[in-house]
């Protein structure tokens, strides 16, 4: 400001010397004049003038360049930000108020007090309005900056040091880890950010690693096989009987057949752990079929005729687990050590009679299992009962389980009216307390055949049919062989 009136002074003195000489001068040269001036003043007094003229015209050009009317956003007093104009920070104030919202998941309003006011300011320290709502967020106190790990988009936990949170889920690839693994990651998508979160979200690393360390309970099923009862479905799977038969309304503790499929629970790590491992190791080799046919036998019978050797190899393969399970297995490579032979084998070519026994059994009638194989109280004492009784209408068909030969017919003691049927394979299957029979010793019969009524004869409470499964003479639980 200083320089800028001194260059006013100037300008003037030149100006009042000019018009002096043009009025004491009147009638003389204007050549003469000018050269009069010029001939007044050094050249140095004019280089002057026109430097201090162009260092105002730079310092005002300069200022009008760096310089611009801009809003300074005040707090409670305290100055935050600077924006171009105030529809900037009402945009700003909107985006802070959205963003809170989604970190604390419920409406939220800017509480303290905003003041704008218009001032000079410079223009490097104007900020857009998206660094307005973050200042904004800055001063919202149940809001904070941290390190965020999300699974699967989800927010878990949050912790000042990233390092630390990478610690946690390392530790966890590495119990699933081990001298052969090649690969470890997490089958869910992890990504730790920083950004704004609630104030109330889980910062403490211990809790944080029983979060991720804890089992959740998924659903799962399983397919019965031979010999399985529910009570060891349920002890194998960790549960109680009473909740596998929750979860299937649909089974009956009387009855549980072979291919059945059942629900069951299984606890799985809430973040699973999906590793590959390469490994080498031998392995039995099976020995190959070579077929033969025999006239001797059924057409879909078959009987070994000389026995193979299995054979050795030499594998590495890419095993990949989850949880330490075996999900897949790639094999790299396949080196014999030795060769297996062949296992002979006859197979039948000879039709099958109608009567001939295909070795699965149906049920003799349809109807509820009132009683199952095992011990029970009847009749004031405790005895071992060998068989299942189904349930079923007086007079209902009985039907032969399996096709064969009948090896008694007629009254046996307690079973009343009994059917014995001798199987190709010599297993028995009996069918007792019958109404009536309807075929006799030594006579062939095929599977579905009717064999007998239903009725209550011998030591029976009621109308029923009573089935068992004996092999080599040992009484076995029917269920086992029933499809």
């Amino acid at each position: 400001m200083r320089n800028k009136i001194s260059n006013s002074r100037q300008h003037k003195a030149i100006y009042d010397s000019l018009n002096n000489f043009q009025n004491s001068s009147k009638g003389v040269n204007v050549k003469t004049k000018c050269t009069g001036i010029l001939q007044r003043y050094p050249p140095s007094v004019y280089i002057g003038l026109l430097c201090a003229s162009l260092i105002v015209i730079m310092s005002l050009t300069l200022f009008a360049i760096s310089y611009s009317q801009a809003y300074e956003v005040n707090i409670e007093g305290k100055p935050i930000a600077v924006v171009e104009n105030t529809a900037a920070v009402e945009k700003a104030v909107m985006q802070a108020e959205l963003q809170v919202k989604e970190i604390l998941g419920k409406e939220y309003n800017m509480e303290k007090s905003i003041d704008i006011n218009a001032r000079m300011v410079k223009r490097d320290q104007i900020v857009q309005s998206d660094e307005l709502a973050a200042a904004l967020i800055d001063q919202v106190e149940t809001v904070e900056q941290s390190y965020i790990l999300k699974i699967d988009g989800e927010i878990i936990a949050a912790n000042d040091s990233k390092t630390a949170i990478e610690a946690v889920l390392e530790d966890l690839k590495v119990q699933y880890t081990n001298d052969a693994t090649v690969e470890a990651d997490f089958t869910k998508d992890i990504e730790i950010t920083y950004d704004y979160v609630s104030a109330q979200s889980e910062k403490d690393i211990s809790t944080i690693t029983d979060i991720l360390s804890a089992n959740m309970e998924d659903g799962a099923t399983y397919t019965a096989v031979k010999g399985d009862t529910y009570s060891q479905i349920a002890s194998n799977h960790g549960m109680k009987l009473s909740e596998l038969m929750s979860l299937n309304p649909q089974a009956s503790l009387d009855r549980l057949m072979v291919g059945d499929i059942l629900n069951i629970k299984k606890e799985v790590p809430f973040l699973p752990v999906k590793t590959v491992d390469k490994v080498s190791y031998t392995e039995d080799v099976d020995s190959p079929v070579k077929y033969i046919d025999d006239s001797s036998l059924y057409i879909g019978d078959s009987k070994i005729v000389m026995q193979g050797t299995k054979g050795e190899a030499s594998i590495q393969a890419l095993i990949t687990k989850v949880n330490g399970m075996e999900e897949s297995k790639a094999i790299l490579q396949n080196t014999s050590i030795t060769e297996p032979t062949a296992t002979v084998v006859a197979k039948g070519i000879a039709p099958r009679p109608k009567t001939a026994s295909y070795g699965t059994y149906l049920w003799p009638v349809s109807g509820t299992v009132t009683s199952g194989t095992g011990n029970r109280y009847l009749f004031g004492t405790t005895n071992y009962h060998s068989g299942l009784d189904i349930a079923a209408p007086y007079g209902t068909t009985v039907k032969a389980s399996d096709g064969g030969k009948v090896t008694f017919s007629g009254w046996k003691g307690d079973y009343g009216n009994l059917v014995i049927i001798t199987h190709d394979n010599g297993t028995q299957t009996y069918y007792a307390h019958n109404s009536s029979l309807l075929v006799s010793k030594g006579e062939k019969v095929y599977q579905g055949q009717a064999i007998a009524k239903v009725g209550s004869t011998g030591r029976t409470t009621g109308n029923h049919s009573h089935f068992e499964v004996r092999v080599d003479g040992s009484i076995k639980n029917p269920y086992s062989y029933l499809v």
